[in-house]
């Protein structure tokens, strides 16, 4: 969340935005596929998933005539940023989306969103650090390690015994972790080549396609065999919130760096735990609401920022040597993640 220099007030800016939409979007995807987890199989579930989010963005791409998408025109993407968000699809969308299906039939809702989410903020936060050279403030640090200590006390309080207990939390770490793999990609080529629907085609195109392979195959050419009109029709309309998270997720690695974004779409474990009280009955013990506190507790902390000076008004016209860039600088104090926005 971003801080405006006059005041100090905290306010939230356009990628701050984006990553509460996502939040919001994915709670509505969580509730939607608990209620078929355990009946549709879970490659199948994860190829259905992805349909709508295909279907929007090369369908947007068709219609604006990117010429991001297009070897030949001098504004192409680059085979490097292509390579980067197909291997996001297919790391976010089939290792990932796999992962996450099994959680939810072994683990639950709540081991599954809590889980996911603190694999997703660790691992954005060392890949960002690693790969991207996006150095988190202390702040952030400090409130991931709230928020993953809340995260493991609603874990604790809505888990069980047994083998599928464990099986649900490492599905749900292993599917997070493969989330943050695919944002640290996206956040890769959208700092470079800032794009939206272009950015989602690749991706989809990288997830789509090897899980459509994958159920033909096992399917015996039928690559919905196994599942019935409504289990069809439940996880589809899952996936129309996806594409939005997705749009949001995007959008929001545009303008903040991986550790930011994730931190504030863990929301979505807030949002989800009330969705699982509301919904499905689910049990509302202190322990879980503790750590829904600290989670919530967590992402203020992370996205705090020290209060920024006012900016000395610019020089007249003719004070700098050379007018024009020097004015630019001085009209650019960076971006509402507290990184330098570098978006066009």
């Amino acid at each position: 969340m971003s801080q405006s220099s006059a005041g100090g007030r905290f306010s939230i800016g356009v990628g701050e935005t984006w990553a509460l939409i996502t939040a919001l979007s994915y709670t509505a995807t969580n509730i939607l596929l608990r209620a078929a987890a355990v009946h549709i199989d879970p490659w199948l579930g994860s190829m259905l998933r992805q349909v709508p989010v295909f279907a929007l963005a090369w369908g947007a791409v068709a219609l604006m005539r990117s010429p991001e998408v297009l070897p030949a025109s001098s504004r192409f993407l680059g085979w490097r940023f292509v390579a980067a968000l197909v291997m996001a699809g297919s790391v976010s969308f089939v290792i990932g989306n796999l992962f996450f299906f099994n959680a939810l039939a072994d683990g639950g809702l709540g081991i599954t969103a809590s889980g996911a989410q603190a694999g997703t903020i660790l691992m954005a936060l060392l890949l960002g650090l690693v790969l991207l050279r996006e150095r988190p403030r202390l702040n952030t640090w400090a409130g991931a390690a709230v928020l993953a200590g809340g995260l493991a006390l609603i874990g604790l309080a809505r888990g069980g015994s047994g083998e599928a207990w464990l099986a649900g939390i490492f599905f749900a770490v292993g599917a997070g972790s493969s989330y943050a793999v695919a944002n640290v990609l996206t956040r890769y080529v959208q700092r470079s080549r800032p794009t939206t629907f272009v950015a989602l085609a690749g991706t989809s195109l990288g997830g789509l396609v090897p899980l459509l392979l994958i159920e033909t195959v096992r399917g015996g050419g039928n690559p919905l065999a196994g599942a019935d009109a409504g289990q069809v029709a439940i996880v589809l309309a899952a996936g129309c919130f996806n594409a939005l998270a997705l749009l949001g997720i995007t959008q929001s690695l545009r303008h903040l760096t991986v550790g930011i974004s994730s931190s504030i779409q863990s929301a979505t474990v807030v949002f989800s735990f009330i969705g699982a009280v509301v919904i499905f009955g689910e049990r509302g013990d202190p322990l879980t609401i503790t750590g829904i506190l600290a989670v919530a507790a967590g992402i203020i902390l992370a996205n705090l920022r020290r209060r920024t000076p006012t900016p000395t008004p610019p020089l007249a016209v003719g004070d700098y040597p050379s007018d024009s860039g020097a004015s630019e600088a001085a009209a650019s104090p960076g971006s509402a993640s507290g990184v330098v926005n570098r978006t066009k």
